[in-house]
């Protein structure tokens, strides 16, 4: 397959499932972290994640309550500059918008960054 073909194919999938989410009667969403990324989240696993930069064992709670010194600079880190920092994007948006509409009835993430619901707040 060429690369136009491949183009083609990709626009040809996108309008097809445009299509179906227009027709639909009610939506799930499942996300993970890569919905976040452009938020500015890292994602925990893959190239870059913040497996990658820190041990996930400091966030044990075992390790917490035997290490809180070592470990709360980390849990600082993580979940107040990354996340404290972060806006929804226009994913979070779009679904904050169908759920708005009735149109998403259900939510399905691993998050625990809140974007989807602080975008949430903007739709209402």
């Amino acid at each position: 397959m060429t690369s136009g073909q491949s183009n083609e194919r990709s626009v040809q999938n996108i309008s097809e499932s445009a299509a179906l989410i227009q027709s639909a009667r009610h939506l799930t969403a499942f996300t993970g972290a890569g919905v976040s990324v452009e938020s500015g989240i890292p994602p925990f696993r893959g190239p870059g994640g913040l497996w990658s930069q820190y041990d996930p064992r400091t966030l044990e709670i075992d390790y917490f309550l035997s290490h809180p010194e070592q470990a709360w600079p980390v849990i600082k880190e993580i979940f107040y500059d990354h996340f404290g920092a972060a806006k929804p994007n226009r994913a979070h948006e779009v679904l904050a918008a169908w759920e708005a509409q009735g149109l998403l009835k259900t939510l399905i993430t691993q998050n625990i960054d809140n974007l989807h619901s602080a975008a949430d707040c903007f739709e209402k």
